[in-house]
């Protein structure tokens, strides 16, 4: 009964936020195009898949709706483009809240919950790293055909992440903890407000790293070490001559 609920986890990864706005697709791509905000500003949009039918069936293309949107930002430039997720209109949807259950919703307000990978307070910005778990998608029809009571699931191979740049500053060194920040939307760009720490991020060990010997043993031409019982290769192929039964060589007479 919220657009966004309170995270799950203490340590839960995730950037989430709304924006009101009109939804405008781009000519001959539906699922590309701008979000224009209630403010005048265009921003890059994508529409997910999980709310395409949402779009098409119950919402009005010329009206203004709160959107739960995933924002990102690119790496060489502060611009703001995001990815549409879901939309908060219950009456579309044929949904009656009761009195007093509304929740108090907030525009341009976001959720970023990451770690702290880089913070200039000289320019005033810092860089979240915001991890996306690994998602699980339904076995084969020849895994489900077969006698095992529960179907085996596949996992994603590595769990993917992207960074988000902020402008504000956290107090200290704080590159490395994961933080629970509360940020607004201005024009582009996402400003910090209010922030908890939560921890520092736990790494990974690294893996021993094994080391090849590059030095190899010198080895005679045409044969292999030597050990006890083992003729070498030469040997093998080309045995010694007796010496008696080896011609002598004859002298051709001079005419």
């Amino acid at each position: 009964m919220e657009p966004i609920p309170p995270p799950g986890e203490k340590m839960q990864y995730r950037a989430i936020g709304l924006i009101e706005g009109q939804y405008i697709p781009s000519p001959g791509h539906f699922t590309r195009g701008v979000l224009r905000t209630s403010d005048g500003l265009e921003l890059n949009a994508v529409l997910l898949g999980r709310v395409m039918s949402l779009v098409r069936k119950h919402l009005q293309p010329d009206r203004n709706y709160l959107w739960v949107v995933y924002p990102r930002t690119r790496d060489k430039s502060e611009d703001l483009h995001v990815q549409l997720m879901g939309v908060w209109a219950p009456e579309e949807m044929g949904q009656t809240l009761p009195e007093g259950s509304r929740p108090a919703v907030v525009p341009d307000w976001f959720s970023i919950r990451g770690e702290v990978v880089f913070q200039s307070q000289e320019k005033g910005f810092i860089i979240v790293k915001i991890r996306q778990s690994g998602k699980k998608t339904s076995a084969s029809p020849s895994s489900q055909r077969s006698k095992d009571p529960v179907p085996p699931t596949r996992i994603a191979p590595k769990p993917q992440a992207f960074k988000l740049r902020l402008i504000g500053s956290l107090p200290g060194k704080e590159v490395g903890n994961f933080w629970d920040l509360q940020v607004r939307r201005r024009g582009s760009l996402l400003y910090v407000e209010a922030g908890t720490p939560i921890g520092p991020v736990l790494k990974a060990p690294p893996r021993p790293r094994l080391k090849h010997s590059t030095h190899r043993p010198k080895v005679k031409k045409g044969s292999l070490p030597s050990s006890s019982g083992q003729q070498s290769i030469s040997d093998q192929l080309y045995p010694p001559r007796d010496p008696a039964k080896v011609p002598k060589p004859v002298k051709k007479k001079r005419p």
